[in-house]
């Protein structure tokens, strides 16, 4: 089934590279450059004619279409018509069925992904611009301090 490669190939690493991305500790150089990399990766625009979107969504809402496709494939039953016997048949439906509810539990991991790295994504870009504003807080304050130690020695 192409909604399984799908799910395997594309699906699922490229959800998982951009959480290790995010989940980089260390400088705040790092944590940037993977917060950027995340940025270009999902904030990509595609253009075709008219409509604009970013990768992100993209991803996410075809990570829906499957995931409904799936749920829709849970409430028919397969038949089987080369079967020859009856417990052939029994077998044949029985994994049709594993095989719907396994792509069910993927696509619904794969859609929750992505909403977890889009809001791990907006949570780390929170903090990198609190950090920013430490830091020039910080340095306006070590500014003020120098100035009235200046102006006490004088």
């Amino acid at each position: 089934m192409i909604s399984w490669a799908h799910l395997i190939w594309i699906f699922f690493p490229i959800p998982f590279l951009c959480l290790i991305l995010l989940s980089i500790p260390g400088p705040r150089r790092i944590e940037k450059f993977g917060t950027r990399a995340v940025e270009k990766i999902f904030f990509t625009t595609i253009h075709a004619g008219p409509i604009q979107i970013h990768l992100l969504w993209l991803f996410f809402l075809a990570s829906v279409c499957i995931f409904a496709s799936s749920v829709q494939k849970l409430k028919v039953n397969g038949v089987c018509t080369t079967c020859k016997f009856q417990s052939e048949a029994i077998w044949y439906t029985k994994a049709l069925k594993y095989r719907a509810e396994r792509n069910f539990w993927l696509s619904l991991f794969t859609s929750f992904l992505w909403i977890l790295v889009w809001k791990i994504y907006s949570l780390k870009t929170f903090i990198l611009k609190l950090k920013e504003k430490t830091t020039e807080l910080e340095s306006k304050l070590a500014l003020e301090v120098a100035q009235k130690e200046d102006k006490k020695n004088d």
